[in-house]
């Protein structure tokens, strides 16, 4: 019984510090509840189709509960400070798109700049791996991490993938390392995009 009352608060927590209504965290607990009963079918399930971005993505993915109610606490500030990075990327709503089509492709647009590739998807740990591709030559594979926050997408990377997927897309943004800076003291940070259907 201590152990729910703790989670309730921690989630709570977490709810107030990002901004989010009670009935949001309650959605995403839910979405979270059902990935994990299911082994990560939800989310595999969901992932084909066209997700438009909505904003950035901070993911706590420690085991430990509290460290994450409080990473909570600073992540609308870095979702934030990533928001201003991303838009000089191209990285903005309405200007953004990630598609996974159910043979594996995906292409991910950024106002002008398109990259696409192929994709694995790993249902038990969440793990994705992004194969971009220029023509017939294959670029780096970019491994992050696939989850549902109630009827979004978070697709997320450690910090560092993050700027090998921004360099990418042809823009070299040196802020990263501010954010990444900021988050150093939290385990198992990582930050990408949120995106809608």
């Amino acid at each position: 019984m201590k152990r729910i009352v703790v989670m309730i608060a921690a989630l709570l927590f977490a709810a107030g510090a990002s901004a989010q209504s009670l009935s949001d965290a309650l959605k995403n607990i839910a979405s979270s509840v059902a990935d994990k009963v299911t082994g990560g079918a939800l989310t595999s399930a969901m992932l084909t189709g066209e997700w438009r971005y909505e904003g950035p993505g901070v993911k706590f993915a420690g085991g430990n509960l509290l460290a994450e109610a409080g990473g909570a606490a600073v992540a609308g500030t870095v979702e934030s400070k990533l928001g201003t990075i991303y838009s000089k990327a191209g990285i903005k709503p309405g200007a953004c798109t990630f598609v996974f089509d159910k043979d594996n492709n995906f292409t991910m647009t950024a106002g002008s700049r398109t990259l696409s590739g192929t994709y694995e998807f790993d249902s038990s740990t969440h793990a994705i791996t992004l194969q971009p591709s220029v023509g017939k030559l294959k670029l780096v594979k970019l491994g992050g991490y696939v989850y549902m926050e109630g009827t979004d997408l978070q697709l997320v990377f450690p910090a560092d993938k993050l700027v090998d997927l921004v360099t990418a897309l042809g823009s070299k943004i040196s802020s990263l390392s501010t954010v990444t800076s900021l988050l150093e003291k939290y385990d198992s940070v990582m930050i990408g995009f949120k995106f809608t259907k």
